[in-house]
């Protein structure tokens, strides 16, 4: 158990809610709702919601949900499509936000969880008096027969939650007080249009915007499988650089930093303050943005890219 060194015992409540968005997964699921269910040192119970599968998902989904009684629970599929992750997350997350268990997950269809990687989060969890926790990944690629890390547990920023996620949702775990908060700021999921949304940093910036604590893992628990279906992904080296820069340049980089913040906490000043200069972008409000980039990302690569962006108009 090396990969648990420095985090304490295990607290009595480890009930977990796992909330898995499917669409056209018949490849993976199988692999990852069997990695979720034999999670070891917690108790986890999965809840799927299907987005209008095509192919075979239904099928297996159904398989699973008839042999494990009780943990396996189908929610019932949306009136119409989502045709992303975001609202598809988030409606689950209303739904059983009051469900009875001590923490709350999110899960994509074509991971891998580790053994032991709820345990982790619930161990750190607690060890560190956070309401959510994050870490970083060991994305994969099949086809092209290569594996990378994904480091996303750089010191967090003043503003960072404004700017980034914590990391992909799928390492995300967090507890009730979280669970709550998210489910009071969304409110009814189809008053909004999550067209392009992240749910995972959406998520971390109501926690973060309201004052509750996150810790982001430097152990990666999740094997992150990458293919060409992925709505984002982490694509490494310049193809994705290319990617992310494409995004800048249609502008939905700082149209997602804008559209959080009808979910925020108006009361607070400092935060509100920045996203005023998102909105208005004036050569002054680029120059401060600029200059304190290290305020609004955590990795230094990313400070300086931020920065880079500000300044030749790219965002």
């Amino acid at each position: 158990m090396s990969s648990l060194k420095g985090v304490g015992e295990l607290p009595p409540a480890t009930s977990v809610g796992v909330m898995l968005a499917t669409y056209d997964g018949e490849k993976f699921v199988a692999e990852q709702i069997d990695s979720i269910l034999n999670q070891e040192g917690v108790e986890t119970a999965l809840y799927v919601r299907d987005d209008g599968s095509t192919d075979g998902t239904l099928d297996i989904l159904r398989a699973y949900a008839e042999a494990y009684p009780g943990r396996l629970s189908l929610l019932d599929t949306a009136s119409s499509r989502f045709g992303a992750a975001c609202g598809n997350f988030l409606s689950m997350l209303v739904e059983i936000h009051g469900a009875p268990h001590a923490y709350f997950a999110f899960a994509d269809q074509d991971d891998i969880w580790l053994p032991r990687k709820l345990e982790r989060a619930v161990r750190m969890l607690n060890e560190k008096g956070a309401s959510g926790y994050a870490s970083n990944l060991v994305a994969f690629s099949d086809a092209k027969g290569i594996e990378w890390t994904v480091a996303k547990a750089q010191p967090q920023r003043p503003f960072d939650h404004l700017f980034q996620s914590a990391s992909a949702g799928c390492t995300y775990v967090f507890d009730r007080q979280a669970a709550a908060l998210i489910y009071s700021r969304i409110g009814r999921v189809e008053d909004h249009d999550w067209k392009n949304m992240s749910h995972d940093w959406l998520c971390y910036a109501i926690c973060r915007s309201h004052g509750l604590p996150w810790v982001i893992d430097e152990w990666a628990g999740i094997r992150y499988r990458q293919h060409e279906q992925n709505q984002f992904g982490a694509l490494p080296g310049s193809a994705g650089a290319f990617k992310r820069m494409s995004l800048m340049r249609q502008g939905w980089y700082r149209s997602i930093v804008l559209r959080n913040r009808a979910f925020l906490n108006s009361d607070n000043a400092a935060e509100q303050a920045v996203l005023d200069r998102v909105a208005r972008l004036d050569v002054g409000d680029r120059l401060w943005l600029a200059t304190n980039a290290r305020k609004l990302r955590r990795e230094l690569k990313a400070q300086l890219a931020l920065a880079g962006a500000v300044l030749t108009g790219l965002i």
